[in-house]
């Protein structure tokens, strides 16, 4: 029987965080509340997954184990989570790879996320900067002037929504839960936090100036339709190399599916087993690349994220 791993979540309370995904996720904790899940990521010595069958930090595993991922960047690459917003979030971007690695000595962010419940519902986002030039940016963040410098676009409960680095977003939660996939980066630049003033989360007003795209790169929310393939319905959402790849796996009986890649996968709804190894609501399982073709059986739903090297797909 061919390896396969689990890897151990880490969850993490914000300031604007509450209990959704303690009640979705049927979590048995003491933490008043909890704003992320980290499925998989593996930034060391800060947030970094803990591989159950070998015990090491998997960043650590990543490393050690090249036959498994049979990717070549130095540092392990991807990243996924669910998240609930509840309050407010602050408006902030997220810095590119060049830009982080040469100040914070990590990578930056790039990032997609999609309501894991589809519904009619229609909510407005604040998503991206209207602003000509840097001088009026400042201009309009020192008078906070959200509602001329904010973009806003309409998304459906469902839609996935890709977020590059450097675009500007923030705002009201609803406790709506979200899955996120992105590049292995946690570095967030905030330049308004509701006027909190708490120490634990400075403003980075010099930073966001250095990162926001000016002219605003095109932003946008994606309805992407289910494909039936081999028994599964299956959501190819995102697949860019150099940043990542997402998908989401609805399995009803039994189905399969190849890929050439290691694949991460999330159970958010449900339960069944992959490859015969049980998996249950809110475990991750990490199957290794160029596995063949992996089976699946059960009532659930899995949310998936791996990686393309550059030039893989061009």
């Amino acid at each position: 029987m061919k390896q396969l791993y689990h890897i151990k979540p880490i969850y993490k309370s914000f300031i604007w965080g509450g209990r959704e995904l303690i009640d979705y996720f049927h979590i048995d904790t003491n933490m008043e509340n909890i704003g992320t899940i980290y499925h998989v990521i593996a930034i060391p010595g800060q947030l970094d997954n803990i591989v159950r069958e070998t015990q090491e930090p998997l960043s650590v595993f990543y490393r050690k184990n090249p036959q498994v991922f049979q990717c070549s960047e130095e540092s392990f690459p991807v990243r996924m989570t669910t998240t609930a917003n509840s309050g407010f979030q602050s408006y902030q971007l997220h810095p590119d790879d060049a830009y982080a690695k040469r100040h914070e000595n990590e990578r930056g962010k790039v990032s997609g996320a999609v309501a894991l419940k589809t519904s009619d519902n229609v909510s407005e986002w604040l998503f991206g900067n209207k602003a000509r030039n840097r001088e009026e940016f400042k201009r309009m963040v020192e008078d906070k002037d959200w509602e001329n410098l904010f973009s806003k676009i309409k998304v459906k409960d469902g839609d996935f929504v890709h977020t590059p680095a450097g675009v500007i977003h923030g705002g009201y939660g609803k406790g709506t839960v979200s899955a996120t996939f992105g590049t292995n980066g946690d570095i967030t630049y905030r330049f308004y936090d509701n006027d909190r003033n708490d120490p634990k989360r400075p403003l980075h007003l010099e930073q966001v100036y250095d990162c926001v795209n000016i002219p605003e790169v095109p932003v946008g929310a994606k309805a992407v339709e289910s494909v039936e393939e081999n028994g599964l319905l299956i959501y190819h959402y995102y697949e860019k190399a150099g940043e990542y790849v997402a998908k989401r796996f609805i399995v009803k009986g039994k189905g399969s599916f190849s890929y050439p890649g290691f694949l991460f996968m999330t159970c958010v709804e449900g339960s069944g087993k992959i490859e015969n190894t049980a998996i249950g609501l809110g475990e991750t399982i990490l199957v290794p690349a160029a596995f063949g073709e992996i089976h699946f059986e059960g009532d659930m739903d899995l949310i998936a994220v791996s990686y393309l090297e550059g030039g893989k797909n061009e």
